[in-house]
């Protein structure tokens, strides 16, 4: 169905003249004909009474013989000043726009070509008119008064064809070329050429700063002020005579032809038949169109008519567009908005109608659609407590889904999914939803129909409001226990959720989306009452303790650890985790449980020893927690330990022991003479030493060094570790006090052996020595700094007398000491009731405070008497 934007309406079917140019102002009709004669008509529309139809009633009032038996090229009315402007042979007149006198003796301007009003004029004067002229080579810029043309500025250019005006810009077509002149800063901008032999150069102002153009290839071209386009070309015939803009149509004439072009997709969309075509206008809103001896009106279709027209033949975009492009004329902006809102929700169910489901969307979002229109198309996914009734008049004529998608499953399918994905975007929107509990359960039956695991993740945001009877029974049919379980969870029913993932677990029951006894924990772990977890506790356990401890250690009920240590006693692995949960994670530091962990991996270390070398890598395994384990903690009880350990292989471990218990000579003796392990004791001493002060730390390194240079028991002087001490000498020097050192080594040493000690020991002394004197040094100028500080204070103040009968100004009190505060003011007070000592305590004066307080006066200072 094409579009129908305008109807013709004859205005005047036949004149005695040729018709060569037109304007009209109101009810006024001027024509220009070849003879240089001007025709005044009064138009007056009138309405037929019996068949409503819209006509024209013309009265010629006037005519005018300008005398030079030339051509009326333009005619152009400043109806504010009740004249009309008139171009023949290069004369522009001033005529009175009723009588059609003329203004003055004669032309107001010669040698003109061509001339416009300046549409968006940049002058405050309502009774002042703006135009360009066109000469032959300039343009000039003018004002129109009552009886005169005053002149303003002048642009040179080559001779004008054609001209428009809007504020400071002209657009001219040149001879083969357009441009625009920026008036006021004198400037242009070349825009595109054209063929002068076949393209009549048309011009017209469309918007603020824009205008449309004639272009090569038959283009209507947009072209701003800047010399870009924003708006593609409109593809026109050939043989246009003429070109005019009335929002949103570009409207074309040629001899045959009424052409109507739409400036929102530059697309055709209506054509007129009117013959002999040649001038064509929109003159304040009221468009006409003449031939050489007639004059026709288009009456624009209402834009509401011309929407609807494009709805009932499906075209969305054209209908959209068309409205949001009306400028809501004719009607109210609350009428406008609700009457938009409506289209767009039309448009929504065409598109979902066709199976486009962005744009259906985009649209129902646009619209603001009642979310129950949608659903309702989907049979049985509005919930039975609903009341609703579609919207009146309908916003379409779908009975269902079905029926729109002609009984293609598959298309319905599509279609679900679509209402699927549209209800989760609204739930995203972080708007507030009017109807929440349609929309949660329509969610909930869809994806229970498709039995996907989507739904899990959409009970995940919590906040469901949902008809829960009709959700448990959709989900019993489809199976879907899991989805049942977690929205029982959510809507805070923990133990019907319970029942139904027991159930699971049991196989009583039966969901693919089920991931076992993981998520009977998950729900577990969510009950904050402890009777619960103890209820259910063996239960998980006895199925699975790795997942079971969880209930445990992730649970938000507040547990007795005692106790739940005691139901654990039958899942080591789980009493396990438990322990590792106390101490690693909750911090706890009662020594009972820390006892047990080491334990634990003592026991554990010693039934992989006995059980040969099969078990490295997990021997390895449990000596490295173990010794992290009597590294890290100081809160097991040693004695315990150590007589697990004893007669066993793990001196590592002992010797930690014996570290925790302060017997560092055993343990390093064992690391030493036992394990021969002369990186771990020296690993040893750098961990027990880690924060402590110098002395301590020395000792602990000469304690290793005693055990260096002390056989072993029952060995010779032959078996002494002399490379190890060497080696423990050169590389922590610093860490051994030297006059203990040289106690320690035998007399029988060379100098050459313990030379590398000496020169690191004498070294890490002389910088110690250096440190002390530069610290030394330091503090006798600070010493210095405050007794002249001192000096300076005693001497811009002098002595201070203080008679015996002074008293301080806050307390009425005298002076018992010999300290007290004075202000440049002469008020003394006690420093304890003097705080401030840039105020005054009894005046309230505020002194200024220097950055110098020795010298400043009003700084609290204490003096003798």
């Amino acid at each position: 169905m094409a579009l129908k934007a305008f109807d013709l309406v004859s205005v005047l079917d036949r004149v005695d003249l040729k018709i060569d140019c037109f304007e009209a102002s109101g009810n006024d009709l001027y024509l220009g004909s070849d003879e240089s004669i001007v025709v005044h008509y009064l138009v007056e529309e009138r309405t037929h009474d019996g068949t409503g139809k819209i006509f024209y009633s013309t009265n010629k009032i006037s005519q005018k013989n300008l005398g030079t038996k030339k051509t009326v090229v333009q005619l152009k009315t400043a109806s504010a000043l009740g004249r009309l402007m008139v171009l023949s042979d290069g004369n522009l007149y001033l005529l009175d726009a009723d009588v059609l006198n003329t203004i003055g003796s004669g032309p107001k301007m010669k040698n003109v070509s061509v001339f416009c009003v300046n549409e968006n004029p940049n002058t405050l004067d309502p009774f002042t008119v703006q135009l360009c002229v066109g000469k032959r080579r300039c343009i000039q810029i003018c004002s129109l008064h009552e009886d005169r043309v005053s002149f303003l500025k002048e642009l040179s250019t080559p001779e004008p064809i054609n001209i428009a005006m809007d504020g400071n810009y002209v657009c001219v077509a040149g001879q083969g070329h357009y441009c625009v002149f920026n008036v006021e800063s004198g400037s242009s901008q070349d825009l595109f050429p054209y063929d002068a032999a076949s393209t009549y150069p048309h011009v017209k102002r469309i918007a603020k700063e824009e205008f449309l153009l004639a272009g090569p290839g038959n283009l209507g071209m947009f072209v701003t002020a800047a010399g870009i386009s924003e708006r593609p070309p409109i593809q026109w015939t050939e043989g246009i005579s003429a070109v005019s803009y009335y929002h949103p149509y570009i409207i074309t004439i040629t001899n045959q032809f009424i052409r109507v072009y739409s400036l929102i997709d530059q697309q055709h969309k209506q054509t007129l038949s009117f013959s002999g075509g040649e001038l064509v206008g929109n003159f304040d809103g009221q468009l006409y169109v003449a031939a050489n001896s007639c004059v026709s009106c288009l009456m624009p279709q209402p834009w509401t008519m011309q929407v609807q027209t494009l709805m009932d033949s499906e075209r969305v975009e054209e209908a959209v567009e068309l409205a949001e492009h009306s400028g809501a004329v004719g009607m109210s902006q609350e009428q406008y908005h609700q009457l938009f809102r409506t289209l767009l929700q039309k448009a929504g169910f065409i598109k979902l109608a066709h199976g486009v489901y962005d744009q259906a969307q985009e649209y129902f979002l646009r619209g603001s659609v009642d979310v129950r229109e949608v659903i309702s198309l989907y049979p049985g996914l509005m919930p039975d407590s609903v009341e609703f009734m579609r919207a009146q008049p309908p916003l379409h004529h779908l009975a269902d889904i079905a029926q729109a998608m002609h009984g293609d499953q598959t298309k319905i399918e599509e279609a679900k999914s679509f209402l699927s994905n549209y209800l989760l975007h609204l739930r995203t929107l972080g708007e507030p939803i009017t109807y929440r509990m349609e929309v949660d359960t329509a969610i909930i039956k869809l994806h229970a129909e498709k039995k996907s695991a989507n739904l899990l993740l959409f009970l995940d945001c919590g906040d469901i409001v949902c008809n829960l009877p009709e959700c448990i029974r959709w989900l019993e049919t489809h199976q879907q226990f899991s989805v049942l379980a977690k929205l029982y969870r959510v809507l805070g029913d923990l133990d019907k959720s319970l029942e139904v993932l027991t159930r699971l677990v049991r196989d009583e029951i039966k969901d693919k989306h089920f991931k076992g006894i993981q998520d009977l924990v998950d729900c577990l772990i969510c009950a904050a009452d402890p009777n619960v977890v103890w209820r259910y506790s063996d239960f998980v356990l006895d199925r699975n303790p790795l997942e079971g401890v969880r209930v445990f250690t992730e649970t938000k009920a507040t547990l007795d650890p005692s106790r739940v240590l005691q139901i654990l006693q039958r899942y080591p692995e789980a009493r396990l985790g438990f322990l590792h949960h106390l101490i690693d994670t909750k911090k706890l530091q009662d020594e009972k449980y820390h006892t047990e962990l080491v334990l634990h991996y003592v026991d554990e270390a010693v039934r992989l020893i006995n059980e040969g070398p099969t078990s490295v890598e997990q021997l390895e395994e449990v000596r490295g927690k173990l010794q992290d384990l009597l590294t890290s903690s100081c809160h097991y009880q040693p004695q315990p330990v150590l007589s697990r350990m004893q007669g066993t292989s793990l001196h590592v471990e002992t010797a930690a022991v014996f570290g925790r218990l302060g017997e560092h000579e055993k343990a390093l003796s064992m690391l030493v003479h036992q394990l021969k392990d002369f990186s771990a004791a020296e690993q040893y001493c750098i961990a027990q030493t880690r924060g402590a002060d110098n002395t301590f730390k020395s000792n602990i390194f000469l304690k290793l060094l005693k055990i260096y240079l002390r056989p072993p028991p029952g060995g010779s002087e032959d078996d002494i570790e002399l490379a190890s001490a060497i080696e423990l000498l050169s590389v922590h020097a610093g860490d051994l006090e030297v006059s203990a050192v040289l106690a320690l080594l035998p007399p029988t040493w060379s100098l050459s052996i313990v030379h590398h000690y000496l020169r690191a020991a004498l070294r890490t002394s002389l910088h110690q020595s250096r440190i002390k004197r530069i610290q030394q040094t330091l503090v006798r100028s600070e010493n210095l700094q405050q007794k002249f500080i001192l000096y300076k204070l005693n001497k811009d103040i002098g002595p201070i007398p203080l008679a015996a009968n002074r008293i301080c100004c806050v307390c009425n009190r005298g002076f018992s000491s010999c300290e007290f505060t004075i202000y440049p003011n002469g008020v003394m007070a006690h420093p304890a009731c003097a705080p401030n000592p840039s105020v005054c305590p009894l005046t309230g004066t505020v002194f200024q405070v220097s950055h110098d307080s020795a010298t400043k006066p009003g700084t609290k200072k204490q003096f003798s008497r």
